[in-house]
């Protein structure tokens, strides 16, 4: 029988058996947010097959990293205790990412559905004006991949928030239109707002108050910053 782990006792190479493997730190990153269907980690990790991600879940089952749970007759991934403790290491791989993993995104990268999806998880509803706030997006420059992505609805209120691929028939607090590229680079903190605002990458059409409440909402820096992402959820 083929050897499939490191055949090493040390406890780096048991750790690694089980994290190391490919897609399995992004697995762990979403069930970091909370349980998850199957179609939710595909949809969140688009390039992976479905053989392939139903066998990383049965590794991590195997492991006893990971559950599957029902829910309202769906079944539902995850985190057992094993898998909770993984957390601080996605934290810190994220940490590690920022500081030195920028300027390294490549243009097929560039995805305004984990754009758009990514700010939404990031949001704390706390910060959320009570009569709720709606942001429609006009993405530029877009990857061939991407190019019917253009523009998405990011509607928060309080109690619950939503993305949506069409309009949600509420009256937006602000268009934003900006270059793919230059509103990732101002999210993930690599390039601060008013540089990208001054050479019109990143443009806002809306009261001075609804962009205060975006800028504040989404944590749009001023500077260049190491910026640290939570990985937790934060539903209401």
């Amino acid at each position: 029988m083929p050897r499939t782990g490191y055949g090493q006792f040390c406890p780096v190479a048991k750790a690694a058996e089980v994290f190391a493997q490919k897609w399995t730190p992004l697995i762990a990153r979403e069930l970091c947010f909370g349980p998850k269907r199957f179609s939710e980690l595909q949809t969140a990790m688009p390039l992976i097959s479905r053989a392939l991600l139903a066998k990383r879940l049965v590794e991590l089952q195997a492991a006893g990293v990971v559950d599957a749970v029902e829910d309202g007759g769906l079944k539902r991934y995850a985190f057992t205790e094993a898998g909770e403790a993984l957390r601080p290491i996605i934290e810190h791989m994220s940490a590690w990412g920022q500081q030195w993993g920028q300027g390294r995104i490549a243009e097929d990268e560039l995805d305004p559905g984990m754009l758009v999806w990514g700010l939404l998880r990031q949001i704390d509803p706390a910060d959320i004006p009570r009569e709720g706030f709606a942001v429609r997006f006009d993405f530029r420059g877009l990857p061939r991949a991407h190019a019917a992505l253009r523009y998405w609805w990011l509607v928060l209120k309080p109690n619950g928030s939503d993305v949506c691929r069409v309009d949600p028939g509420r009256a937006v607090d602000l268009t934003i239109g900006a270059d793919l590229r230059a509103f990732v680079e101002v999210w993930m903190g690599h390039e601060g707002l008013p540089a990208a605002v001054e050479r019109k990458a990143v443009t806002f059409q809306g009261p001075p108050q609804a962009v205060a409440n975006a800028v504040r909402i989404m944590r749009l820096c001023d500077r260049p910053h190491a910026k640290t992402f939570t990985f937790r959820s934060r539903a209401a």
